[in-house]
Protein backbone atom coordinates (compact mmCIF):
# COMPACT_ATOMS: atom_id res chain seq x y z
CA UNK A 1 0.00 0.00 0.00
CA UNK A 2 1.13 3.44 -0.60
CA UNK A 3 1.82 6.16 1.74
CA UNK A 4 -0.14 8.98 3.54
CA UNK A 5 1.38 12.40 2.99
CA UNK A 6 0.95 15.24 5.49
CA UNK A 7 1.47 18.33 3.28
CA UNK A 8 1.87 21.67 4.38
CA UNK A 9 1.48 23.40 1.42
CA UNK A 10 3.45 25.81 -0.56
CA UNK A 11 1.91 29.29 0.05
CA UNK A 12 2.09 31.66 -2.16
CA UNK A 13 3.25 34.76 0.28
CA UNK A 14 5.96 35.97 -0.48
CA UNK A 15 7.59 36.06 3.12
CA UNK A 16 6.95 32.31 3.47
CA UNK A 17 6.47 32.66 7.10
CA UNK A 18 2.52 31.28 7.66
CA UNK A 19 2.07 29.95 11.12
CA UNK A 20 -0.75 27.30 11.18
CA UNK A 21 -1.86 25.76 14.04
CA UNK A 22 -5.05 25.07 15.78
CA UNK A 23 -4.74 28.06 18.52
CA UNK A 24 -7.58 30.40 17.92
CA UNK A 25 -8.53 29.14 14.78
CA UNK A 26 -6.73 32.21 12.68
CA UNK A 27 -3.38 31.98 11.06
CA UNK A 28 -0.63 34.74 11.03
CA UNK A 29 2.04 35.59 8.81
CA UNK A 30 4.15 38.36 7.57
CA UNK A 31 5.97 41.00 8.64
CA UNK A 32 3.17 42.51 11.02
CA UNK A 33 4.28 39.36 13.47
CA UNK A 34 7.76 39.73 13.48
CA UNK A 35 8.26 37.26 10.66
CA UNK A 36 7.25 35.05 12.90
CA UNK A 37 7.37 31.27 12.15
CA UNK A 38 5.87 27.52 14.35
CA UNK A 39 6.93 24.06 13.63
CA UNK A 40 3.91 22.65 12.54
CA UNK A 41 3.16 20.85 15.80
CA UNK A 42 -0.54 20.22 14.77
CA UNK A 43 0.34 17.69 11.80
CA UNK A 44 2.98 16.16 13.76
CA UNK A 45 0.61 14.48 16.28
CA UNK A 46 -1.90 13.79 13.82
CA UNK A 47 1.08 12.09 11.40
CA UNK A 48 2.52 10.44 14.45
CA UNK A 49 -0.40 8.97 16.07
CA UNK A 50 -1.19 7.70 12.10
CA UNK A 51 2.43 6.16 11.81
CA UNK A 52 1.82 4.23 15.60
CA UNK A 53 -1.10 2.34 13.47
CA UNK A 54 1.36 0.64 11.37
CA UNK A 55 0.39 2.74 8.31
CA UNK A 56 3.63 4.40 6.16
CA UNK A 57 3.99 8.43 6.73
CA UNK A 58 5.57 11.27 5.02
CA UNK A 59 5.81 14.63 6.40
CA UNK A 60 6.36 17.45 3.78
CA UNK A 61 6.88 21.11 4.63
CA UNK A 62 6.52 22.22 1.19
CA UNK A 63 7.42 25.85 2.37
CA UNK A 64 11.05 24.59 3.90
CA UNK A 65 11.44 21.40 1.41
CA UNK A 66 11.93 23.08 -1.39
CA UNK A 67 13.48 20.28 -3.47
CA UNK A 68 12.04 17.27 -2.06
CA UNK A 69 8.39 18.78 -2.86
CA UNK A 70 9.62 19.48 -6.41
CA UNK A 71 10.60 15.60 -6.29
CA UNK A 72 7.38 14.08 -4.99
CA UNK A 73 5.99 16.25 -7.85
CA UNK A 74 8.67 15.04 -10.54
CA UNK A 75 7.74 11.63 -9.86
CA UNK A 76 4.34 12.39 -9.95
CA UNK A 77 3.66 11.28 -6.29
CA UNK A 78 4.08 7.27 -7.34
CA UNK A 79 4.00 5.94 -3.44
CA UNK A 80 1.89 8.41 -2.20
CA UNK A 81 -2.34 7.16 -1.85
CA UNK A 82 -3.62 10.16 0.58
CA UNK A 83 -2.84 13.47 1.10
CA UNK A 84 -3.99 15.28 4.37
CA UNK A 85 -3.60 18.71 4.49
CA UNK A 86 -4.60 20.98 7.73
CA UNK A 87 -6.84 23.56 6.21
CA UNK A 88 -7.97 27.07 8.01
CA UNK A 89 -10.72 29.36 6.51
CA UNK A 90 -7.77 31.73 5.37
CA UNK A 91 -5.78 29.03 3.70
CA UNK A 92 -8.93 26.93 2.26
CA UNK A 93 -8.44 28.42 -1.47
CA UNK A 94 -4.84 27.75 -1.58
CA UNK A 95 -5.23 24.30 -0.12
CA UNK A 96 -7.65 23.05 -2.86
CA UNK A 97 -5.38 24.60 -5.12
CA UNK A 98 -2.44 22.84 -4.05
CA UNK A 99 -4.47 19.55 -3.94
CA UNK A 100 -6.02 20.12 -7.66
CA UNK A 101 -2.72 20.52 -8.95
CA UNK A 102 -1.79 16.84 -7.30
CA UNK A 103 -4.62 15.51 -8.56
CA UNK A 104 -3.63 16.76 -11.51
CA UNK A 105 -0.33 14.62 -11.79
CA UNK A 106 -1.82 11.47 -9.89
CA UNK A 107 -5.83 11.68 -10.10
CA UNK A 108 -6.45 8.76 -7.82
CA UNK A 109 -5.06 9.83 -4.80
CA UNK A 110 -7.62 10.35 -2.09
CA UNK A 111 -7.29 14.19 -0.44
CA UNK A 112 -8.64 14.55 3.20
CA UNK A 113 -8.77 17.86 4.76
CA UNK A 114 -8.77 18.38 8.67
CA UNK A 115 -8.70 22.10 10.73
CA UNK A 116 -10.73 24.64 11.73
CA UNK A 117 -12.24 25.27 7.89
CA UNK A 118 -13.30 21.58 7.55
CA UNK A 119 -15.11 21.38 11.29
CA UNK A 120 -17.07 24.67 10.09
CA UNK A 121 -18.07 24.99 7.20
CA UNK A 122 -17.64 21.05 6.06
CA UNK A 123 -20.20 21.49 3.15
CA UNK A 124 -18.36 24.01 1.77
CA UNK A 125 -15.12 22.18 1.60
CA UNK A 126 -16.83 19.01 -0.28
CA UNK A 127 -18.35 21.47 -2.73
CA UNK A 128 -14.77 21.10 -4.43
CA UNK A 129 -14.96 18.12 -5.93
CA UNK A 130 -11.16 17.48 -5.45
CA UNK A 131 -11.84 17.34 -1.62
CA UNK A 132 -12.86 13.70 -0.78
CA UNK A 133 -12.91 13.45 3.02
CA UNK A 134 -13.06 15.99 5.39
CA UNK A 135 -12.40 15.48 9.68
CA UNK A 136 -14.21 17.72 12.36
CA UNK A 137 -12.94 18.56 15.14
CA UNK A 138 -9.98 16.63 17.22
CA UNK A 139 -8.24 14.76 14.09
CA UNK A 140 -5.71 12.27 15.66
CA UNK A 141 -8.06 9.11 16.06
CA UNK A 142 -10.30 9.78 13.19
CA UNK A 143 -7.31 10.28 10.68
CA UNK A 144 -6.08 6.88 11.73
CA UNK A 145 -9.50 4.80 10.95
CA UNK A 146 -9.82 6.98 7.98
CA UNK A 147 -6.64 6.12 6.17
CA UNK A 148 -6.47 2.67 7.64
CA UNK A 149 -9.79 2.45 6.31
CA UNK A 150 -8.78 3.69 2.68
CA UNK A 151 -5.66 2.05 2.56
CA UNK A 152 -6.66 -1.94 4.03
CA UNK A 153 -10.86 -1.60 4.07
CA UNK A 154 -10.51 -2.55 7.91
CA UNK A 155 -10.45 -0.84 11.37
CA UNK A 156 -6.87 0.12 12.50
CA UNK A 157 -6.85 -3.02 14.85
CA UNK A 158 -6.09 -4.97 11.92
CA UNK A 159 -8.91 -7.31 10.91
CA UNK A 160 -12.56 -5.99 11.19
CA UNK A 161 -14.09 -4.44 8.53
CA UNK A 162 -14.90 -1.40 8.41
CA UNK A 163 -17.20 0.95 6.33
CA UNK A 164 -15.95 4.54 5.56
CA UNK A 165 -19.58 5.71 6.04
CA UNK A 166 -19.78 4.35 9.42
CA UNK A 167 -16.46 6.52 10.72
CA UNK A 168 -17.36 9.47 13.03
CA UNK A 169 -16.17 12.75 12.84
CA UNK A 170 -15.94 12.73 8.90
CA UNK A 171 -17.84 14.27 5.78
CA UNK A 172 -17.69 12.75 2.13
CA UNK A 173 -19.89 12.56 -0.82
CA UNK A 174 -22.20 9.56 -1.21
CA UNK A 175 -21.25 7.95 -4.94
CA UNK A 176 -24.41 9.95 -6.03
CA UNK A 177 -22.44 12.58 -5.24
CA UNK A 178 -25.01 13.50 -2.18
CA UNK A 179 -23.25 15.53 0.76
CA UNK A 180 -23.10 13.67 3.71
CA UNK A 181 -21.99 14.47 7.38
CA UNK A 182 -21.54 12.17 10.40
CA UNK A 183 -21.86 12.68 13.63
CA UNK A 184 -19.25 14.03 15.75
CA UNK A 185 -16.54 11.73 17.10
CA UNK A 186 -15.64 11.79 20.90
CA UNK A 187 -12.36 13.50 22.17
CA UNK A 188 -9.44 11.83 23.35
CA UNK A 189 -8.18 11.62 27.11
CA UNK A 190 -4.95 13.98 26.31
CA UNK A 191 -2.40 11.17 28.03
CA UNK A 192 -3.51 8.58 24.85
CA UNK A 193 -2.45 11.42 22.76
CA UNK A 194 1.37 10.59 20.93
CA UNK A 195 4.48 12.56 21.89
CA UNK A 196 5.22 13.78 18.55
CA UNK A 197 8.13 12.25 16.12
CA UNK A 198 10.03 15.61 15.57
CA UNK A 199 12.20 13.46 13.06
CA UNK A 200 9.20 13.99 10.49
CA UNK A 201 10.40 17.71 10.55
CA UNK A 202 12.70 18.88 7.59
CA UNK A 203 16.07 18.45 9.26
CA UNK A 204 17.76 21.46 7.76
CA UNK A 205 14.14 23.85 8.59
CA UNK A 206 14.76 27.11 10.79
CA UNK A 207 11.89 27.77 12.11
CA UNK A 208 12.03 31.73 13.18
CA UNK A 209 10.67 33.12 16.44
CA UNK A 210 11.32 36.78 17.37
CA UNK A 211 10.29 36.32 20.80
CA UNK A 212 12.23 32.91 21.33
CA UNK A 213 15.75 33.48 23.53
CA UNK A 214 17.48 30.21 22.64
CA UNK A 215 17.67 27.86 19.35
CA UNK A 216 16.18 25.70 18.62
CA UNK A 217 13.29 25.83 19.92
CA UNK A 218 9.87 23.78 19.36
CA UNK A 219 6.04 23.93 20.24
CA UNK A 220 4.11 21.20 22.13
CA UNK A 221 0.51 20.91 23.41
CA UNK A 222 -0.48 20.32 27.04
CA UNK A 223 -3.99 21.02 26.98
CA UNK A 224 -6.69 21.59 24.75
CA UNK A 225 -9.53 23.96 24.79
CA UNK A 226 -9.94 27.20 26.37
CA UNK A 227 -12.45 28.34 29.32
CA UNK A 228 -13.11 31.49 27.85
CA UNK A 229 -16.08 32.45 25.44
CA UNK A 230 -14.71 35.36 23.42
CA UNK A 231 -17.26 35.95 20.15
CA UNK A 232 -14.09 36.02 18.17
CA UNK A 233 -12.43 32.82 18.80
CA UNK A 234 -12.86 29.05 17.55
CA UNK A 235 -11.24 27.01 20.33
CA UNK A 236 -14.02 26.60 22.49
CA UNK A 237 -16.84 25.85 19.59
CA UNK A 238 -13.70 23.50 18.41
CA UNK A 239 -13.35 21.41 20.98
CA UNK A 240 -16.73 21.22 22.06
CA UNK A 241 -16.51 23.77 24.64
CA UNK A 242 -14.36 21.84 26.68
CA UNK A 243 -10.98 22.13 28.28
CA UNK A 244 -9.14 19.28 28.88
CA UNK A 245 -5.73 18.62 30.34
CA UNK A 246 -2.58 16.46 29.89
CA UNK A 247 -1.08 15.31 32.96
CA UNK A 248 2.32 16.20 34.41
CA UNK A 249 3.26 12.74 33.99
CA UNK A 250 2.88 12.64 30.25
CA UNK A 251 3.92 16.61 29.74
CA UNK A 252 7.48 15.93 31.77
CA UNK A 253 7.57 12.60 29.20
CA UNK A 254 7.52 14.59 25.92
CA UNK A 255 9.57 17.62 27.92
CA UNK A 256 12.20 14.73 28.28
CA UNK A 257 12.22 13.80 25.08
CA UNK A 258 12.30 17.15 23.71
CA UNK A 259 15.76 17.64 25.71
CA UNK A 260 17.45 14.50 24.38
CA UNK A 261 16.74 15.72 21.05
CA UNK A 262 18.50 19.13 21.67
CA UNK A 263 15.69 21.71 21.23
CA UNK A 264 16.73 24.18 24.07
CA UNK A 265 13.52 26.25 24.76
CA UNK A 266 9.74 25.27 24.12
CA UNK A 267 6.96 26.90 23.09
CA UNK A 268 3.82 25.49 24.85
CA UNK A 269 0.91 26.00 22.20
CA UNK A 270 -1.87 25.77 24.62
CA UNK A 271 -4.87 27.93 24.12
CA UNK A 272 -4.67 29.21 27.63
CA UNK A 273 -1.57 27.51 29.35
CA UNK A 274 -2.27 29.32 32.32
CA UNK A 275 -5.74 27.84 32.88
CA UNK A 276 -4.30 24.76 35.28
CA UNK A 277 -2.51 26.29 37.79
CA UNK A 278 -2.56 23.19 40.27
CA UNK A 279 -1.40 21.15 37.04
CA UNK A 280 1.35 24.07 36.21
CA UNK A 281 2.63 23.74 39.71
CA UNK A 282 3.39 20.19 39.28
CA UNK A 283 4.78 20.76 36.12
CA UNK A 284 7.22 23.42 37.15
CA UNK A 285 8.28 21.52 40.39
CA UNK A 286 9.47 18.69 38.43
CA UNK A 287 11.25 20.81 35.80
CA UNK A 288 13.08 22.56 38.83
CA UNK A 289 13.48 18.88 40.31
CA UNK A 290 15.05 17.64 37.06
CA UNK A 291 17.73 20.21 36.08
CA UNK A 292 16.22 20.25 32.46
CA UNK A 293 16.96 23.76 32.04
CA UNK A 294 14.60 24.43 28.99
CA UNK A 295 13.03 27.92 28.90
CA UNK A 296 9.84 28.20 27.64
CA UNK A 297 6.89 30.53 26.16
CA UNK A 298 3.32 30.16 27.12
CA UNK A 299 -0.32 31.79 26.63
CA UNK A 300 -2.39 33.12 29.75
CA UNK A 301 -5.37 35.44 30.02
CA UNK A 302 -5.12 38.26 32.68
CA UNK A 303 -7.79 36.69 35.21
CA UNK A 304 -6.02 33.49 34.85
CA UNK A 305 -2.77 34.09 36.66
CA UNK A 306 -1.21 35.00 39.98
CA UNK A 307 2.11 36.60 40.85
CA UNK A 308 3.37 33.38 43.07
CA UNK A 309 2.78 31.35 40.21
CA UNK A 310 4.55 33.83 37.80
CA UNK A 311 7.41 33.21 40.68
CA UNK A 312 7.76 29.26 40.13
CA UNK A 313 6.97 29.47 36.31
CA UNK A 314 9.88 32.09 35.88
CA UNK A 315 12.25 29.41 38.23
CA UNK A 316 11.09 26.71 36.01
CA UNK A 317 12.68 28.34 32.67
CA UNK A 318 9.79 30.55 31.28
CA UNK A 319 10.75 34.00 30.49
CA UNK A 320 7.50 35.56 28.41
CA UNK A 321 3.85 35.07 28.51
CA UNK A 322 1.45 36.09 25.92
CA UNK A 323 -2.26 37.78 27.02
CA UNK A 324 -4.62 38.10 24.70
CA UNK A 325 -5.42 42.06 26.20
CA UNK A 326 -7.49 42.92 23.08
CA UNK A 327 -8.06 46.59 24.08
CA UNK A 328 -8.07 49.19 26.55
CA UNK A 329 -11.73 50.16 26.67
CA UNK A 330 -13.96 47.97 29.35
CA UNK A 331 -16.99 48.46 27.43
CA UNK A 332 -15.15 46.55 24.01
CA UNK A 333 -14.14 44.00 26.57
CA UNK A 334 -17.64 43.50 27.70
CA UNK A 335 -18.59 43.57 23.37
CA UNK A 336 -15.87 40.82 22.92
CA UNK A 337 -17.35 38.71 26.01
CA UNK A 338 -13.98 38.73 27.34
CA UNK A 339 -14.43 38.09 31.05
CA UNK A 340 -11.72 40.60 32.23
CA UNK A 341 -10.93 44.32 32.95
CA UNK A 342 -8.52 46.79 31.97
CA UNK A 343 -7.49 46.77 35.65
CA UNK A 344 -6.71 43.25 35.63
CA UNK A 345 -4.56 43.39 32.57
CA UNK A 346 -2.74 46.43 34.72
CA UNK A 347 -1.82 44.12 37.54
CA UNK A 348 -1.19 40.95 35.49
CA UNK A 349 1.63 43.17 33.42
CA UNK A 350 2.81 44.65 36.74
CA UNK A 351 3.48 40.79 38.39
CA UNK A 352 4.78 39.70 35.47
CA UNK A 353 7.46 42.90 35.36
CA UNK A 354 8.49 42.02 39.35
CA UNK A 355 8.59 38.35 38.92
CA UNK A 356 11.34 39.42 35.75
CA UNK A 357 9.01 37.44 33.13
CA UNK A 358 8.72 39.32 29.75
CA UNK A 359 5.54 40.01 28.28
CA UNK A 360 3.25 40.13 25.01
CA UNK A 361 -0.31 42.00 24.58
CA UNK A 362 -2.39 41.01 21.67
CA UNK A 363 -4.24 43.71 20.54
CA UNK A 364 -7.30 44.16 18.38
CA UNK A 365 -9.14 47.29 16.87
CA UNK A 366 -12.87 46.93 14.89
CA UNK A 367 -14.95 45.53 17.43
CA UNK A 368 -18.72 47.33 17.61
CA UNK A 369 -18.48 50.78 19.32
CA UNK A 370 -14.64 51.32 17.91
CA UNK A 371 -13.78 54.74 17.15
CA UNK A 372 -10.54 57.03 16.51
CA UNK A 373 -10.84 58.01 20.46
CA UNK A 374 -11.15 54.17 21.43
CA UNK A 375 -8.18 53.21 18.73
CA UNK A 376 -5.87 56.22 20.21
CA UNK A 377 -6.71 55.29 23.75
CA UNK A 378 -5.76 51.68 23.32
CA UNK A 379 -2.55 52.78 21.97
CA UNK A 380 -1.66 54.41 25.14
CA UNK A 381 -2.73 51.79 27.31
CA UNK A 382 -0.71 49.37 26.02
CA UNK A 383 2.36 51.66 26.09
CA UNK A 384 1.47 52.12 29.93
CA UNK A 385 0.97 47.96 30.28
CA UNK A 386 4.92 48.33 28.89
CA UNK A 387 4.99 44.20 27.37
CA UNK A 388 8.10 43.12 25.92
CA UNK A 389 6.43 43.37 22.14
CA UNK A 390 2.80 43.45 21.30
CA UNK A 391 0.91 42.80 18.19
CA UNK A 392 -2.15 44.77 16.35
CA UNK A 393 -4.48 43.22 14.44
CA UNK A 394 -7.89 44.12 12.90
CA UNK A 395 -11.39 41.85 14.12
CA UNK A 396 -12.12 38.93 11.83
CA UNK A 397 -15.12 37.15 11.93
CA UNK A 398 -14.11 33.61 11.51
CA UNK A 399 -16.65 30.40 10.92
CA UNK A 400 -17.37 28.79 14.55
CA UNK A 401 -17.46 31.95 16.57
CA UNK A 402 -20.32 34.01 17.55
CA UNK A 403 -19.04 37.29 15.75
CA UNK A 404 -19.17 35.08 12.48
CA UNK A 405 -22.70 34.22 12.90
CA UNK A 406 -23.59 38.03 13.88
CA UNK A 407 -22.03 38.78 10.50
CA UNK A 408 -23.73 36.12 8.39
CA UNK A 409 -26.81 36.92 9.86
CA UNK A 410 -27.02 40.58 7.94
CA UNK A 411 -24.35 39.70 5.38
CA UNK A 412 -24.83 36.31 3.55
CA UNK A 413 -22.68 37.08 0.89
CA UNK A 414 -20.06 36.39 3.60
CA UNK A 415 -20.22 32.50 2.58
CA UNK A 416 -17.85 30.47 3.75
CA UNK A 417 -15.92 33.42 4.70
CA UNK A 418 -12.54 32.31 2.73
CA UNK A 419 -12.20 35.58 0.76
CA UNK A 420 -10.23 36.79 4.08
CA UNK A 421 -7.19 35.07 3.08
CA UNK A 422 -3.26 35.51 4.51
CA UNK A 423 -2.67 38.45 2.37
CA UNK A 424 -5.31 40.56 4.08
CA UNK A 425 -5.55 39.05 7.42
CA UNK A 426 -5.87 41.41 10.37
CA UNK A 427 -4.37 44.64 8.28
CA UNK A 428 -7.72 44.77 6.18
CA UNK A 429 -10.80 45.09 7.22
CA UNK A 430 -13.17 42.64 6.65
CA UNK A 431 -17.06 43.49 6.40
CA UNK A 432 -15.39 45.60 9.61
CA UNK A 433 -17.98 48.16 8.43
CA UNK A 434 -21.18 46.06 9.31
CA UNK A 435 -19.09 45.56 12.52
CA UNK A 436 -17.83 48.71 13.51
CA UNK A 437 -18.73 51.37 11.15
CA UNK A 438 -15.14 52.34 9.89
CA UNK A 439 -13.77 51.76 6.83
CA UNK A 440 -11.23 49.01 5.78
CA UNK A 441 -8.97 51.92 5.05
CA UNK A 442 -9.15 53.74 7.89
CA UNK A 443 -8.55 50.81 10.45
CA UNK A 444 -5.48 49.82 8.00
CA UNK A 445 -3.84 53.14 8.72
CA UNK A 446 -4.48 53.22 12.58
CA UNK A 447 -2.72 49.18 12.71
CA UNK A 448 0.55 51.03 11.24
CA UNK A 449 0.15 54.17 13.05
CA UNK A 450 -0.23 51.94 16.03
CA UNK A 451 3.10 49.78 15.34
CA UNK A 452 4.80 53.16 14.60
CA UNK A 453 3.93 54.63 18.10
CA UNK A 454 4.63 51.50 20.18
CA UNK A 455 7.85 50.36 18.49
CA UNK A 456 9.39 53.83 17.05
CA UNK A 457 9.88 55.40 21.07
CA UNK A 458 13.59 55.79 21.56
CA UNK A 459 13.41 54.51 24.72
CA UNK A 460 11.73 51.38 24.43
CA UNK A 461 14.58 50.86 21.49
CA UNK A 462 16.99 51.67 24.16
CA UNK A 463 15.74 49.34 26.61
CA UNK A 464 15.69 46.01 24.25
CA UNK A 465 18.92 46.40 22.86
CA UNK A 466 19.80 46.90 26.78
CA UNK A 467 18.25 43.05 27.68
CA UNK A 468 20.26 41.33 24.67
CA UNK A 469 22.57 39.01 26.66
CA UNK A 470 23.60 36.65 23.77
CA UNK A 471 24.16 36.48 20.27
CA UNK A 472 21.30 34.60 19.14
CA UNK A 473 19.20 36.91 20.88
CA UNK A 474 20.88 40.21 18.74
CA UNK A 475 19.92 37.72 15.61
CA UNK A 476 16.39 37.39 16.93
CA UNK A 477 15.72 41.38 17.61
CA UNK A 478 17.41 42.06 14.74
CA UNK A 479 15.89 40.01 12.13
CA UNK A 480 12.08 40.53 14.06
CA UNK A 481 12.77 44.58 14.15
CA UNK A 482 13.85 44.44 10.81
CA UNK A 483 10.02 42.80 9.73
CA UNK A 484 8.67 45.30 12.49
CA UNK A 485 10.40 48.11 11.17
CA UNK A 486 9.17 47.53 7.25
CA UNK A 487 5.57 46.53 8.23
CA UNK A 488 5.19 49.81 10.12
CA UNK A 489 6.99 52.10 7.14
CA UNK A 490 4.86 50.62 4.67
CA UNK A 491 1.84 48.38 5.82
CA UNK A 492 2.47 45.81 3.62
CA UNK A 493 3.07 42.08 5.12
Amino acid sequence: MGKVLFLKPYSGNKDQNIVRDFVYGCWCNGRRIGGMQMPPINELYAATHVRQAGIDVLFIDAQSQTYEWQELQKNLFTDISIVVVMSSTQSFKEDVHAISDIKSKKPNIKAILFGSHPTFMPKYCLEADVIDYIVLREPEEILRKLTYAILYNQDSRGSTPIKIEDINGIGYRTNSGEIKINPYHSFMNMDDLSIPDRSLLPSDADYFNPVVKKLPYTTMQTSRGCPGRCIFCTAPTFYGNKARVRSCEKVMEELREVKRLGYKEVFFRDETFTAYKKRNIEICEAMIKEGLNLSWIANGRVDMIDKDTMVIMKRAGCHMLKFGVETGNDELLKEYKKGVTCAQAEEVFKWASEAGLDTHAHMVIGGRGETSQTINKTITFVKKLKPTTVSFGILTPYPGTELFDTVAKLHPEIKDGSDSNMENLHTTGFFSEDICQMSSNQLSKYIVMAYRQFYWRPNYILKRLSKIRTLDEMMILFIAGMNIFKFSVSGEK
